[in-house]
C-alpha cells in the first residue's frame, strides 16, 4: 500500500535503508537527508511522522546534507546513521541514545559515506569528497580528543561521487569519479 509524506522543507538529496530481510537487526527504517539541514529516520509502519529527526540547533547554520548511511545495526537495540554535508562535516548519530556520537570535518563537501557493512558492530567508514579524496575511518579505534583513526588518499582527479563495498569481502571497495573513472581499493 503506497503512502506519501511531506518529509522535508527542501530537496531530499539522499536516502538509505536498513532492517528487515536480514540486512541488519531491528525495525525496517529509511534515512533521508535534505538541503534543509535535517536527517530524518522513517519507519514505514508509522506513517507521516519520522521516528527520529536530527536537525541543527536554533541559531546554528543549516548545512546541506548530501549523503546518509546506516551502520552498527547488529542487534535489535543499536543502530547509527552517518551523514555527510556540503561543508565537509561528517556526523555520526547514535539512534539508541539519540545523540551525536562523533563529528569531524574533512575540509570539502562529503559526496558519499558508507559503512563496510550495515549489520555488524561498527568497523570501517569510508567518506568521499568533492576534491577527489576518500577518507577511511577505523571505527574501532577512537581517541578521546582526536577522534577515530583514519587514513586519506587522493584517488581521482575529479570529485568522487560514490563508494561501495564488496558484500563478499568488506575490505574491498570501489570509488566512482566524476571523470568516469572507477578505482578498486583493498
Amino acid at each position: 500500500m503506497p503512502w506519501h509524506s511531506k518529509a522535508h522543507k527542501e530537496i531530499i538529496n539522499c536516502i538509505d535503508g536498513v532492517g528487515g530481510l536480514g540486512i541488519g537487526d531491528g525495525a525496517p527504517e529509511i534515512a533521508t537527508g535534505s538541503r534543509d539541514g535535517t536527517v530524518k529516520i522513517w519507519d514505514p509502519r508509522q506513517r507521516d511522522t519520522p521516528v527520529a529527526n536530527m536537525e541543527p540547533i536554533e541559531g546554528e547554520t543549516k548545512r546541506d546534507c548530501w549523503t546518509v548511511a546506516f551502520g552498527h545495526a547488529f542487534n535489535d537495540q543499536d543502530r547509527c546513521v552517518c551523514a555527510g554535508y556540503d561543508n565537509g562535516d561528517i556526523k555520526l548519530f547514535d539512534l539508541r541514545n539519540m545523540s551525536l556520537r562523533w563529528e569531524t570535518n574533512i575540509k570539502n563537501g562529503v559526496c558519499c559515506v558508507e559503512f563496510d557493512r550495515k549489520d555488524i558492530n561498527m568497523n570501517k567508514l569510508v567518506a568521499t569528497s568533492l576534491e577527489g579524496k576518500f577518507h577511511v575511518f577505523d571505527l574501532r579505534t577512537q581517541h578521546s580528543t582526536k577522534g577515530f583513526a583514519s587514513v586519506s588518499e587522493k584517488a581521482h582527479k575529479s570529485t568522487i561521487w560514490q563508494v561501495k563495498h564488496l558484500p563478499q569481502n568488506r575490505d574491498i571497495f570501489m570509488t566512482a569519479g566524476g571523470a568516469g573513472n572507477l578505482h578498486l581499493w583493498k
